[in-house]
């Protein structure tokens, strides 16, 4: 039986939301769910996807921003827990091949620690669909 590890609960953007790991930028994808501690993202990668840039890396660094820009933080350290691909199909004519990424963040500031907070306060919703900050009538 497979026990979850996370701490914190994951959380749902409440709008679309992109994440590209630097400096290259060679990674951008779609946000999938966030906490304090980590995030998981979808992208689209060349179908001949190297081994080697599947390789945990001791650490590197993403940006997150939002479709409407109100929300921007770059260079957030964080380490990759998993790049996995994701049996989906892609048009015929495009050697693209879906993939899911799982990064845990790691050394902090606190100035990191306070954006964070307000991205997940102000632009995550929690699985029943409420702002995190909105409190139960």
């Amino acid at each position: 039986m497979n026990s979850e590890r996370r701490n914190n609960i994951r959380l749902k953007p409440g709008e679309v939301t992109f994440v590209a790991m630097r400096p290259e930028f060679f990674k951008l994808g779609k946000l999938l769910d966030i906490s304090s501690n980590g995030l998981s993202f979808n992208y689209l990668a060349p179908g001949l996807f190297s081994k080697e840039d599947n390789k945990n890396k001791y650490s590197l660094d993403v940006d997150i921003f939002t479709s409407s820009n109100m929300y921007y933080l770059s260079g957030i350290p964080c380490k990759i827990i998993y790049d996995n691909e994701i049996n989906k199909k892609t048009p015929s004519l495009v050697d693209l091949e879906y993939r899911q990424c799982g990064l845990q963040f790691i050394k902090l500031s606190g100035k990191f620690i306070n954006r964070l907070n307000l991205f997940l306060s102000r632009h995550a919703v929690n699985s029943l669909n409420k702002n995190v900050n909105q409190q139960a009538v």
